[in-house]
């Protein structure tokens, strides 16, 4: 399978800082593992040229550029791999797929799901999935070149463990199909294939999020700052992507949130390459 890596090395618009020097380090180790396995890869890093970005105008900015290396990629018959230091390049991700009918997977410890009227953060990361399915930020999200919003009914969202009260209630309420890591188990978790089935028997393909603190910190490692205990191990996000694969087309991957930082015994950087050789070994076989 021909691959193109789009890397975008921002946290909140300051390149190679936190989660914004993931990209840099997450790209060799996933090169090095897909061409091992035969991939063809090419890269493209996408910048912004703001000395002085805002958070919120420098994001879209951002993702307006990445729908349309997204586009070309897909023009190319190259599979889109995002490696992206903030959530929200879901965006330009599925605005630059440009299926009519998205569906969404979404693995992350956090629902991602916050507005500008519950966030007591004011972290726009926090809201990604949120204006991914057009509950905020509606004229913002409409600049970015074939964006439309994704139904929350097309969404499954993965492994949350840390939700705002608010949050949680918002995410069940617009009906985002929501599995919690102990319903991710090693006999076929039967809560995981209802919701793809359901999922299936409405879109017949899906962009993929992978926010590597999905993955248990203690277990695994931590991804990030925000990281928590009680996630998934690397087996059981190998078994999430081989389910999605039985019952959907993956047709683009992000990586996401990772802090090299954090993740002081590369064992996250690790698990990440595993994922990505499964998504693209998977995918290729369609």
């Amino acid at each position: 399978m021909d691959i193109s890596f789009l890397v975008l090395p921002y946290d909140s618009g300051h390149e190679g800082r936190r989660m914004g020097a993931g990209p840099a380090r997450l790209l060799p180790v996933l090169e090095e593992k897909l061409s091992q396995a035969g991939h063809a890869t090419t890269t493209t890093v996408v910048r912004i040229a703001d000395a002085l970005p805002a958070e919120i105008n420098f994001a879209f900015t951002l993702y307006q550029a990445l729908a349309g290396q997204v586009r070309v990629a897909r023009e190319q018959q190259r599979f889109p791999l995002v490696l992206a230091g903030n959530c929200g390049a879901a965006l330009g991700t599925v605005a630059g797929v440009g299926a009519p009918q998205a569906g969404v997977v979404w693995l992350d410890a956090h629902g991602d799901f916050n507005t500008p009227e519950t966030s007591t953060s004011g972290f726009l990361d926090g809201m990604g999935l949120a204006i991914l399915t057009g509950q905020c930020w509606r004229p913002l999200a409409a600049s970015i070149p074939g964006f439309a919003p994704v139904s929350p009914t097309h969404v499954v969202h993965v492994g949350g463990r840390d939700f705002g009260n608010a949050e949680q209630a918002a995410l069940l309420q617009t009906g985002v199909q929501v599995v919690a890591p102990g319903q991710i188990t090693g006999s076929g978790s039967p809560a995981l294939r209802a919701a793809l089935t359901q999922l299936a028997a409405q879109v017949p393909e899906c962009y993929l999020h992978v926010d590597l603190d999905v993955l248990d910190a203690e277990q695994v490692g931590r991804a990030n700052t925000y990281a928590q205990p009680g996630g998934l191990t690397v087996e059981q996000v190998l078994g999430v992507v081989r389910a999605v694969q039985q019952h959907l087309r993956v047709t683009a991957l992000t990586f996401a949130s990772y802090d090299p930082l954090a993740d002081t015994a590369g064992r996250v950087l690790a698990a990440a390459a595993d994922i990505a050789r499964q998504v693209v070994n998977g995918s290729a076989g369609e």
